[in-house]
């Protein structure tokens, strides 16, 4: 069988007996072109039939209007909605989207850039601070330095990065400070990710219990990996150490919800016996038997944000360096 040829631009060019930078300019539905000639393309295109593929024609006119969209797991909630968010806010103002889930690898991280440049995005958006060490190296490159950047959670000094940031520091400070309004001296604090975010999380914590006068040990942090059992694990680590507590504070929802069983299984009482305070604000946190007290990262409008700046900057409008997003603790039955 033989395959049938793609129709392409310069097919339509040749029948409309124009060049392909007039096809590209109908296409576009630019005002540069006279109703005459017009016509002839339009005609060329229904003849052909014709379907412009967003990139190719991109190419021509050196503006894809594709963006590409880097997440290390999309099956992560708080991922999986921003990504959801930018994408729904790309349909509205007329750009494609490609979704690309690294795995979180610093190799298959460069291997999904080098795709996107090649495709010839027009900008690229990061969501999570883990991609802040592959970005400091990476950018570095000359292939990718025409090419904008809008990091979620994360900020690198280079000429063509811009980033749309949660104040991580004051979402903990928030949760130190509701802690201590319920009575609690006795707090901890559960590191369940390996990032530039949970380094912050983990400092805003430490601070924040010095700035309230609050007890801080080498029994205050414990570090585990984010996800239900991680956090069964560390509360299984929390009771053998001997740890004074009467608190905890989650780096995570999902692994929140796993300490909370934990603590049930062991005998305590939610918030009777320990408050427990998770972070996200994720479907899991309202699964929980408590619902669990939580910070919103208000993951929608850090989605929506990274769109309108990268868009702004795609288009060679003036705009700032730097967004930053305001937390908000949704406080529910578990404190």
């Amino acid at each position: 069988m033989i395959a049938k040829k793609k129709i392409n631009i310069y097919d339509v060019a040749r029948i409309a007996n124009v060049s392909t930078a007039t096809v590209s300019r109908v296409l576009n539905n630019q005002s540069s072109v006279s109703p005459e000639t017009r016509r002839k393309v339009q005609e060329a295109i229904k003849q052909l039939n014709y379907r412009p593929s967003a990139i190719a024609r991109g190419l021509v006119l050196k503006h894809t209007k594709t963006v590409g969209i880097l997440a290390t797991d999309i099956t992560a909630p708080n991922y999986a909605r921003t990504a959801c968010a930018m994408e729904r806010e790309l349909f509205q103002i007329c750009y494609n989207a490609i979704l690309c889930n690294t795995g979180g690898s610093i190799e298959n991280n460069k291997t999904y850039l080098q795709m996107l440049v090649n495709l010839g995005v027009c900008g690229i958006i990061c969501i999570g601070s883990v991609f802040k060490n592959t970005l400091q190296e990476t950018l570095m490159l000359s292939e990718f330095s025409h090419v904008p950047f809008v990091l979620s959670h994360c900020q690198i000094p280079a000429d063509n990065t811009y980033s749309v940031v949660i104040d991580e520091m004051h979402g903990v400070q928030l949760c130190v400070e509701h802690l201590k309004e319920k009575g609690h001296k006795d707090i901890l604090y559960v590191k369940d990710a390996d990032t530039y975010s949970g380094e912050r999380k983990k400092a805003a914590f430490k601070e924040n219990m010095a700035r309230l006068g609050l007890p801080i040990t080498d029994k205050s942090i414990f570090n585990t990996y984010r996800s239900f059992e991680g956090g069964i694990a560390v509360v299984k680590e929390i009771l053998a150490s001997g740890a004074r507590f009467s608190a905890i504070i989650f780096g995570d929802d999902i692994t929140a919800a796993g300490g909370l069983f934990a603590l049930k299984k062991a005998g305590y009482k939610v918030p009777q016996d320990v408050a427990i305070i998770g972070y996200n604000n994720s479907p899991s946190s309202i699964c929980c038997d408590p619902q669990l007290t939580t910070v919103d990262n208000k993951t929608d409008i850090m989605g929506n944000l990274s769109v309108k700046l990268l868009q702004t900057v795609i288009e060679g409008k003036e705009t700032t360096r730097l967004l930053s997003v305001t937390p908000e603790l949704i406080v529910r039955e578990s404190t």
